[in-house]
């Protein structure tokens, strides 16, 4: 029976019924059922019981909690001040059987003191706050009506419109901030929301299966039995629902270039590089689109990882200026080569300039290489660099092989995040699409760590070797 449809309270005024006192709702239960106790949030939703930000969206793999502690902090808001707040979904529908049952069931306590008032779809709470019930598909109710908090269940499912109406209505002013919260599961990289989180317009906030106490044991620093076997359902998942679901990464349904990024095994905590590693650089050029230089290392003894320790990334950022940043962030380190995009040495004759590459040679930085250009080749030692030994593969005496390449957490953003949103061209499968859905896709740091692992499949430079490079 579904929560509106509730027997009411006896003696409850017509259309109101007391939440959460008389009937059973009935919902699929998994073969483990979880131990219900107090909540408290941990991780990212710890995060977003503390942010003021107008616009938070909890993005990350299926079963972190992400409805749970949006839910959570819409109702103890409503229990510590008089707001007007809202539970949204494209279909109104779809609350009933999804929201609606973790709010009655997990989130309101019992006794709660919270009326539902069928008539006008909402909950009263006893200081007179409201949290009222809608769907996109007939969005009057919401045109109509200001609120402090909106939170939005399955964000992907609406458009940018339905989003832009929603932060519309924060406007009710009781609170000294107005938001929006909501959940979802990764989408297509190119999703217009992740394209405004990409843009600062909203906080995404990547939400982990450790957030979730039903999953995981932060007091014995455990998996829950229940947590055990839904990872196990999760790792049965296969292509791009096993990269969403179980992964969180926001990925294209069909076509996925990297399918063996997995950012639990190719992200690593940074260390400090031992002076005598060498290092070199990779750039991928642009002014309008976004310019990529990436530093990279690795120990000089053995097949040894690869490490991608530092990044820059923008636009319009002018030629000079480029320069100057990667000459100042390598200042102190040995770099043996600076690994340029092939067409930074094209002349420009029509504008009677000097090449890209020779005006960063004129402002400090040396050791210039032009990229290996063959985009097939090139994606293919990306690939290889991604690709997990085989078992029994590694040196004797070291701790199992691992893939060769390794992005030091936090410092490389940019190709973490746009590396596995790279698809097949549907003209060549063997390289990149340089388009997606008729938009120039953001290849500019898978780029740049194309230039840099292909010189380091080719002859190391010398320290002491001169390089000739001619340039326009």
């Amino acid at each position: 029976m579904v929560a509106a449809l509730r027997p009411q309270r006896a003696g409850a005024r017509r259309g109101e019924r007391y939440v959460g006192e008389t009937a059973h709702i009935e919902a699929e239960t998994a073969s483990v059922t979880p131990a219900q106790a107090a909540y408290r949030p941990f991780g990212v939703a710890a995060e977003l019981f503390g942010s003021r930000q107008r616009e938070v969206l909890l993005a990350g793999p299926a079963g972190t909690g992400k409805s749970r502690a949006c839910l959570e902090k819409l109702s103890f808001v409503a229990y510590h001040a008089p707001i007007r707040a809202a539970i949204v979904r494209k279909v109104r529908k779809s609350l009933t059987q999804a929201a609606l049952v973790t709010y009655e069931k997990k989130v309101l306590p019992t006794p709660s003191g919270v009326r539902f008032w069928t008539e006008d779809q909402e909950y009263r709470y006893p200081n007179g706050a409201i949290i009222a019930l809608a769907g996109l598909d007939d969005p009057e109710k919401v045109k109509s009506t200001e609120f402090d908090l909106i939170y939005v269940q399955e964000a992907t499912e609406l458009d940018q419109l339905d989003w832009e109406l929603l932060v519309s209505r924060l406007r009710n002013g009781v609170l000294s901030y107005q938001q929006i919260i909501a959940d979802c599961n990764p989408a297509d990289p190119y999703h217009w929301l992740k394209q405004r989180c990409d843009r600062g317009e909203c906080l995404l906030l990547d939400t982990r299966h450790e957030d979730n106490p039903l999953l995981y044991d932060h007091a014995l620093e455990q998996w829950t039995e229940f947590g055990e076997q839904y990872l196990k359902t999760l790792d049965t998942l296969t292509g791009y629902l096993y990269q969403r679901l179980r992964l969180g990464q926001w990925v294209a349904p069909d076509g996925m270039f990297f399918t063996d990024w997995n950012p639990q095994v190719h992200v690593c905590d940074g260390f400090d590089i031992p002076e005598e590693w060498p290092r070199w650089t990779a750039t991928d050029y642009g002014f309008a689109a976004p310019w990529c230089t990436l530093w990279l290392t690795r120990d000089p003894e053995g097949h040894r990882p690869i490490y991608c320790y530092r990044e820059r990334y923008a636009s319009e950022v002018r030629d000079e200026d480029q320069a100057k940043i990667i000459f100042d962030a390598s200042a102190g380190e040995r770099i043996i080569a600076n690994v340029l995009d092939p067409s930074m040495f094209n002349a420009r004759t029509e504008s009677n300039r000097p090449s890209i590459a020779s005006v960063y040679a004129a402002n400090g930085v040396d050791n210039i290489v032009a990229g290996f250009n063959n985009r097939r080749t090139g994606w293919a030692i990306v690939r290889r660099a991604l690709a997990l030994p085989d078992k029994g593969e590694g040196e004797p005496g070291l701790a199992p092989a691992g893939p060769r390449l390794q992005l030091f957490r936090g410092c490389c953003p940019n190709l973490e995040r746009t590396l596995p949103a790279m698809v097949h061209d549907p003209l060549d499968p063997e390289d990149v699409a340089d388009k997606l859905h008729g938009k120039k896709t953001e290849d500019h740091a898978p780029d740049a760590l194309r230039y840099g692992l292909a010189l380091e499949a080719g002859p190391e430079p010398g320290a002491d070797e001169v390089m000739e490079v001619t340039w326009g």
